[in-house]
């Protein structure tokens, strides 16, 4: 999952919509009110469950939209912080919390589209308001006159008799306005507004680039340079490929093209070019080159903590998480990398023996999967190209169905009138096993040149008790459409990906909280992917993939398949924890920098840091820090940790099931529903995974589930 980082839809609706610059009548009022009279996004929604119109949206709608959200947004912040009134709970905080519903519910339908159907019209309006949007947010919170009525209330905050979820918002109300620079001489709040103004366009740039750079990445191949890819694979890549090129193939610079081309291409040379093409997006010394942004990001995101008190950005960033500091974090990435590097050399030392037979001398990335592959086949008797044509999407969804039925007594209804952002979402209602409905799902599945990397779950809109509205959430994955006609097939990555992502959904539609800010997937950043991870293990029951692993013929899975599937989890874990984890190393040194020289190199620091630790050479890292979105366009800088600690706690509550030998107990879910999907951030985490397990969690579950212990 990628938060993003400056502007998200999520993050302004959880801070509150607010800020304190005051209403300005604007020119030709008479004209702009007629305008936004016909803007589909102002005023009610009457789409089915009040969803985002967006069959009726267009491009030069949001900008209107946003601004007439923001200047309603300051009225109402304006009337709280300058009320005559005696500041309470009521008519501050919770007064903040109702905030601004035209700009709440345009900010949640543009970070919808704005990554999955990044169109230039889309990214035009993303350039101008994002920085208008950080600058919306810092006005509101370095406003001293409304930061004073907040810091009465924290102060007295042991006399107000509140409940325990209204002292949770008052501490992360304060927490956040703090954070953000409220305390502060005026010459700082200025200086930190305008950094965070500018970190929000460098943000948006770095996308950007990173879109371009992959769609630059299309490779075209020849039917030689296929060898050894299923039929389905080369049919949708022939499909791909421009029109007029006949026996030529499309290989995009996605990970959905890249794992399985370098799991399964036989040409070494087309595997290298695929290679290069994925790796080094924002690395080519072009208009797309991302590291002077990320030079330019690690300054002032430097500057930025130290303007606030802390040794670097790291420590910033951390302080509000469950690891606390840097140092916490990285013990624990050392304890898992150490075992991590140990399995890999053993890896690395088999696929030598067999690439040698190949000519083969020195394994390089393009090599590793490859060779991987081969060794697996042999030793489980099963390959990817076995495995493809047993792993429909449709077969997934039916499985990811039965799962939430069983589980939680969560049903997924689809549905076909609700208006979608472009063509190929789909939209499921969600209800509890009575038939109440609890909310909506939206599913993006496929890639498409106008879509960020990656895979992520947001909030289209947050469950608010206040309000009673109800989630809607949506998944967005890059699985590789189908050839007109066939089915689409997904590898077992793609699978735990659906479900991985599907996790995050539950995590917000089951949310049960009086306040939007605190709900669903507003928590620590290193607890937010533990629900994610967990929901993983459920793709790998046995009953699940004999149900619903079918060929198109309706076949079922081969038992001697699915037995060699099973046996086959941990293979190859070196080399998948080493990848992972060089990348979260790489993220957390470089944000626990204390200075960055003017002439910093990236990439000299990305290399100097991966010999340090001694990562091979032929395993490097999951992302490189050119196109690594999730610290640099998304909210995981000096975050990517947060995958291992969450994996930790997921691997330790996974393991309550286990205990118990059975893990469909209904006990069990009902008591991780309760305490873990449903709070959100209405309590500190610790106390919710407390709540849960009874105690907190050690590496051990970790380490023995990837067989490294």
């Amino acid at each position: 999952m990628r938060l993003s980082d400056s502007v998200s839809a999520a993050a302004l609706a959880a801070l509150l919509m607010m800020s304190s610059a005051p209403a300005l009548a604007a020119p030709g009022q008479n004209a702009a009110n007629a305008a936004l009279a016909a803007n589909p996004l102002v005023g009610d929604w009457t789409t089915p469950d009040g969803a985002p119109p967006y069959d009726r949206i267009k491009p030069e709608h949001y900008l209107p939209a946003f601004e007439e959200g923001m200047r309603l947004a300051r009225q109402e912040l304006n009337s709280i912080g300058r009320q005559r009134s005696a500041p309470t709970f009521e008519n501050t905080i919770e007064a903040i919390e109702r905030g601004s519903q035209l700009l709440n519910r345009t900010s949640l339908a543009f970070f919808t589209v704005a990554p999955s159907d990044g169109t230039p019209e889309i990214q035009k309006v993303e350039e101008e308001i994002s920085p208008r949007l950080a600058r919306f947010q810092s006005d509101t919170y370095l406003d001293p006159i409304l930061f004073s009525r907040i810091d009465t209330l924290y102060k007295q905050r042991e006399k107000l008799n509140l409940t325990p979820e209204q002292a949770r918002l008052l501490e992360v109300t304060h927490m956040n306005f703090v954070r953000a620079g409220a305390a502060l001489p005026e010459a700082g709040r200025k200086r930190l507004s305008a950094i965070d103004e500018q970190l929000a366009k460098l943000s948006f740039e770095f996308g950007k680039r990173v879109l371009a750079d992959q769609k630059a990445g299309d490779t075209l191949l020849g039917a030689d340079e296929m060898a050894g890819l299923p039929e389905a694979f080369k049919s949708a890549a022939a499909a791909k490929a421009a029109a007029g090129k006949p026996g030529q193939y499309l290989i995009s610079a996605t990970r959905s093209d890249f794992e399985p081309f370098l799991t399964l291409g036989s040409n070494r040379a087309a595997r290298e070019k695929i290679f290069r093409a994925f790796d080094n997006r924002g690395d080519n010394g072009n208009a797309n080159d991302t590291n002077a942004l990320i030079r330019e990001m690690v300054t002032l995101r430097l500057e930025r903590a130290k303007l606030l008190g802390y040794k670097s950005h790291a420590d910033y960033a951390l302080e509000n998480s469950m690891a606390r500091t840097p140092d916490a974090a990285m013990a624990l990435l050392n304890q898992v990398y150490g075992a991590g590097l140990r399995q890999a050399k053993i890896e690395e030392a088999d696929l030598l023996k067999l690439a040698a037979s190949d000519g083969v001398q020195t394994l390089e990335p393009w090599d590793w999967r490859f060779y991987s592959e081969k060794v697996r086949a042999e030793r489980y008797a099963f390959d990817e190209n076995q495995l493809k044509p047993y792993l429909p999407l449709e077969g997934i969804l039916n499985g990811l169905k039965e799962t939430n039925e069983r589980l939680f007594g969560v049903k997924l209804v689809e549905r076909k009138d609700i208006p979608t952002w472009t063509q190929g979402v789909r939209t499921f209602d969600v209800f509890e096993a009575d038939g109440r409905r609890i909310g909506l799902f939206y599913g993006d599945w496929f890639g498409r040149d106008t879509k960020a990397p990656g895979a992520w779950m947001n909030e289209v809109r947050m469950q608010n008790g206040l309000t009673g509205a109800t989630p809607q959430v949506a998944n967005n994955t890059n699985y590789t459409p189908p050839a007109a006609g066939q089915p689409a097939l997904i590898s077992y990555d793609d699978a735990e990906t659906m479900f991985h992502e599907f996790g995050h959904a539950l995590h917000g539609l089951l949310s049960n909280t009086r306040y939007a800010s605190l709900s669903g997937t507003n928590v620590y950043r290193d607890f937010v992917e533990f629900p994610s991870q967990v929901y993983e293990h459920w793709l790998s029951d046995r009953g699940i993939l004999e149900r619903h692993a079918r060929n198109a013929k309706g076949e079922p899975m081969p038992t001697q398949l699915l037995d060699a599937l099973n046996k086959a989890r941990n293979f190859n874990q070196g080399y998948l924890t080493v990848q992972q984890l060089a990348s979260a190393i790489v993220d957390m040194e470089l944000h626990k920098l204390e200075t960055i020289p003017a002439d910093f190199d990236p990439q000299a620091f990305e290399r100097d840091t991966l010999a340090k630790y001694g990562v091979p050479h032929a395993v490097g890292m999951r992302h490189r820090l050119s196109h690594f979105g999730h610290l640099f366009n998304g909210g995981y800088s000096a975050g990517y940790y947060a995958y291992t600690w969450a994996e930790v706690l997921e691997a330790d509550a996974f393991a309550k099931w286990e205990e118990a030998g059975n893990i469909w107990d209904r006990s069990i879910a009902d008591s991780y529903r309760k305490n873990i999907l449903s709070v959100g951030n209405s309590r500190p985490p610790e106390e919710s995974y407390l709540a849960f397990r009874g105690r907190m969690p050690t590496p051990d579950a970790l380490l023995r589930n990837r067989g490294l212990k």
